[in-house]
């Protein structure tokens, strides 16, 4: 196991960070890259055991990387498998015409992931029909085709510009080289704006970094308060330690001639003041020589909106469809922006609004989708999983045993006199006692293990991988824990403390089938209560070992 390579192209350091440790965990060697040209040529030099690639890549497509991969002798009978959250219709038939042997979606179940990879490490192959495959493979070649021409229209399109922009920067050398320095800074300010953790911090240190990459003096990023008709200060640079920036008073009409202007006013210099809106600017700050640009206008994005006010809180909704606008002057140095430096920073302007709005909607549809992913599995109260995916991972572990012939085992158990406990102290306080064992048993099982609320006080626990002897051992030492664990009020309890009952039965040992595992762990815990409670019963044939705690 040690001597498989696996090489995973993803351009998320986060996400291949998490398969580094998902792949060393197995023993596996770990390759990445973050780019589908640089994947191609690690391949060639380690020749890997599977490729894992997301389809989505900077520099190309995985469709792209999968089809230069198959062409390359040494690679060719390699597994690739694609691994993506993409959700577009045909999407996992065309990664297969592409030469992709398997296909795996986002979000993954590691455990589920796991043994799909060995499947296939050993030779499992995902394949189309013949009429699936002459049908996707044409639409493939289709697609790769019309790729093809729309880069050869921008290519010509981008030449068309460069050539232009190159033929009005070529009468100053000097000013060619100051272009080519805004250029590549803002290419790296862009990339470094969208690697930060939270959309707040992109317009936190936006000011300092614009002031330093574009040689403007000054920098102030406003918020639109549309109620109070105001253009609040949130982050600015360039000015005095003591100087506070004053807000500004501001009317529709301003949004609607940044409307008009393609959300850039460039103020060149007095005789350009010409409403009273801008002069309000020009006061403020004692300059005739300044930029102000919208930063980001969400509520023109109707589609996105529309996602967001299905998913999210009234008060989230608020944050995300404020505005904001930029202004930037030169107005301690009183020089001139240049043509080609309001050209660039426009482009900036509208990367920077791009890099905001996608950020925060990313982070609020993935906290969503973490809350109402977290609410659909798990137990309201107690915060373990709920009945509905305890059946569902059930019915996962009996067809992982039946194809890879590794037994499992669970536990049931129920707490005793729990309904002596609700009506003497009220089911407020039994609620906590319900959470309080959870976190317990929780925090005294492995992470691999599935702990679940199987109705009022009965709990069910899946233990993946471990025969009858182990799974003993644990529920020894959660009857244990449960009866020297201090519960409020346990006191009055028959026997002055909480125990639980427990019973526990192995897949396939005591049932090949759902319905009779059921049954046998089920009939188990009934007959640890009948025996006197705080005690575990053993499925088997005879079905009655029952082990008592030691005195």
């Amino acid at each position: 196991m040690k001597n498989i390579k696996v090489l995973y192209i993803e351009d998320d350091p986060e996400t291949r960070s998490l398969m580094a440790d998902i792949m060393h965990y197995r023993g596996y060697q770990f390759f990445e890259a973050d780019r589908g040209l640089q994947g191609i040529r690690l391949a060639k030099k380690i020749i890997p055991d599977l490729i894992i690639i997301d389809l989505l890549l900077p520099d190309m497509e995985g469709y792209e990387v999968t089809t230069m991969l198959k062409s390359i002798d040494e690679i060719k009978d390699k597994p690739i498998v694609a691994l993506t959250a993409e959700t577009r219709q045909d999407t996992k038939e065309l990664t297969l015409a592409a030469g992709c042997d398997g296909f795996i979606n986002k979000p993954i179940n590691v455990n589920e992931f796991l043994f799909k990879i060995e499947e296939y490490l050993s030779g499992k192959r995902d394949r189309l029909s013949n009429e699936q495959e002459q049908k996707y493979l044409q639409k493939y070649a289709v697609q790769l085709v019309q790729k093809l021409s729309r880069k050869i229209i921008e290519l010509e399109s981008t030449n068309e510009n460069l050539s232009k922009v190159n033929s009005e920067l070529h009468l100053s050398k000097d000013e060619l080289s100051r272009y080519n320095d805004r250029l590549f800074y803002l290419n790296n300010l862009a990339n470094f704006l969208r690697k930060r953790e939270r959309p707040e911090n992109v317009f936190e240190i936006l000011p300092q970094k614009t002031i330093e990459g574009f040689k403007v003096d000054r920098c102030v990023i406003f918020r639109v308060d549309q109620s109070e008709s105001l253009l609040v200060p949130v982050y600015h640079a360039g000015f005095d330690s003591g100087y506070r920036v004053q807000k500004i008073n501001i009317s529709p009409i301003l949004i609607e001639k940044l409307k008009d202007e393609d959300g850039l006013i460039w103020i060149r210099n007095a005789a350009d003041v010409v409403t009273y809106r801008l002069e309000k600017f020009s006061k403020s700050f004692e300059t005739t020589n300044f930029i102000i640009s919208k930063l980001n206008d969400l509520a023109a994005r109707r589609d996105a909106t529309t996602v967001l006010k299905a998913v999210t809180e009234a008060d989230q909704q608020h944050e995300i469809l404020d505005k904001y606008i930029i202004f930037m002057d030169k107005g301690i140095t009183e020089k001139v922006f240049a043509t080609y430096e309001v050209r660039i920073l426009k482009s900036f302007i509208q990367s920077v609004g791009s890099i905001y709005e996608n950020m925060t909607l990313y982070h609020q549809l993935l906290e969503t989708y973490k809350i109402s992913e977290r609410q659909a599995v798990t137990d309201e109260l107690t915060g373990v999983y709920n009945y509905r995916y305890l059946m569902r991972e059930l019915l996962r572990e009996i067809n992982r045993t039946q194809r890879f012939g590794m037994p499992f085992s669970v536990i049931m158990f129920d707490i005793d006199f729990f309904k002596n406990y609700n009506d003497r102290n009220g089911h407020p306080m039994g609620d906590e006692v319900l959470i309080q064992l959870s976190n317990l048993i929780l925090n005294n099982t492995r992470k691999t293990d599935t702990v679940a609320r199987y109705g009022g006080e009965e709990f069910f626990i899946i233990l993946p991988g471990l025969e009858k002897k182990r799974a003993i051992a644990i529920a020894k030492k959660l009857r244990e824990l449960v009866e020297h664990e201090y519960f409020p009020k346990q006191e009055h309890q028959p026997h002055g403390n909480f125990t639980i009952s427990l019973g526990v039965s192995t897949f396939p040992d005591d049932s090949r089938d759902l319905k009779g595992l059921l049954e046998k762990v089920d009939t188990a815990l009934y007959q640890a209560k009948h025996h006197g409670r705080n005690c575990i019963v053993i499925s088997g044939k005879q079905n009655n070992m029952i082990q008592r705690p030691t005195v």
